[in-house]
């Protein structure tokens, strides 16, 4: 990586790796979420100590002259957009999770890539393939299958969950334009810190002191959700946006597997008719990108 170049070098093999490991995490965080709210923990009193639990973790690393360095120098700029989109799709998913089953919404959560598909081309002027077209389509049409609108309109925590899949695609794109200068390190720090002081603030008022029983499934939520940080950072730095988000379309097994052994989750019948055409389409977009790859020079 040269010291002119815009962004970090692809390395697919680092980025596909993580976003693997973020496919079994990810359904692992919903089970902490569910396990808390059981035992009456709020959504801000999660979002605020699972922020400072994650950055208690990483305060020790300054220690080191590297380190400090890499957050002295890093494009601030950059990770205040990337910390705003990244905040607030976590406060709609920890939301959601309270009463959605993990299932439901990883299925609605996979409309992300359909996001940042549109982000990307409105933005930066990415070409969309016929199958990325396709997909899109396909993608949408087993969204509103799993959403089942009414008269009434969409539930508010679907509702919810589909605002945070778009900002969710928003902060997948501000880290994949993160300037080379950041590092990863740099990256998961300040997004830390972020969640810390904003969570921070708002929980200030109300957030009470945890129950022997709830730390350990804090401990978890802080230990899985530093290792979704890291791993979204590498996956998406490192490979195609649309190769890393067609491999996130292998968390809807872990997503039914997990819900099912550990919280007794089935989803509806209905739901899989679009879970099923959902996943289709993050085939089309992983055929697409690799497409996309191979025509690339090396």
């Amino acid at each position: 990586m040269t010291a002119t170049s815009g962004v970090v070098a692809a390395r697919p093999v680092i980025g596909i790796l993580a976003m693997l490991a973020n496919t079994m995490l990810i359904p692992i965080m919903g089970v902490a979420i569910k396990r808390l709210t059981e035992q009456g923990v709020g959504t801000l009193d999660m979002l605020s100590w699972r922020s400072f639990l994650v950055l208690l973790a990483l305060l020790p690393f300054l220690a080191a002259p590297a380190r400090r360095r890499e957050a002295a120098g890093a494009d601030i700029r950059a990770h205040l957009v990337h910390a705003v989109f990244a905040v607030s799709t976590m406060a709609c998913f920890y939301f959601a999770l309270r009463t959605l089953p993990i299932v439901t919404v990883t299925a609605i959560n996979f409309t992300t890539p359909i996001f940042a598909l549109l982000l990307a081309r409105l933005m930066f002027g990415e070409p969309v393939s016929r199958d990325g077209w396709l997909a899109l389509l396909l993608g949408f049409a087993g969204t509103v299958a799993v959403l089942r609108p009414d008269a009434a309109g969409i539930g508010l925590d679907a509702a919810v969950v589909l605002l945070g899949s778009a900002l969710g695609a928003a902060m997948h794109l501000a880290v994949r334009r993160m300037p080379a200068r950041s590092s990863n390190f740099a990256v998961v720090f300040y997004l830390s810190l972020a969640g810390a002081v904003v969570y921070g603030l708002l929980g200030a008022p109300v957030i009470g002191w945890p129950a022997a029983g709830e730390w350990v499934w804090l401990a978890t939520l802080a230990v899985v959700a530093l290792g979704i940080h890291t791993c979204t950072t590498l996956a998406f730095r490192f490979a195609s946006s649309m190769l890393v988000g067609a491999l996130d379309y292998l968390r809807i097994v872990w997503a039914f597997g997990i819900g099912l052994v550990a919280l007794g989750e089935v989803p509806a019948p209905a739901d899989w008719i679009g879970i099923a055409m959902i996943v289709v389409s993050g085939g089309l977009v992983l055929r697409s990108g690799t497409r996309a790859a191979r025509s690339e020079p090396v």
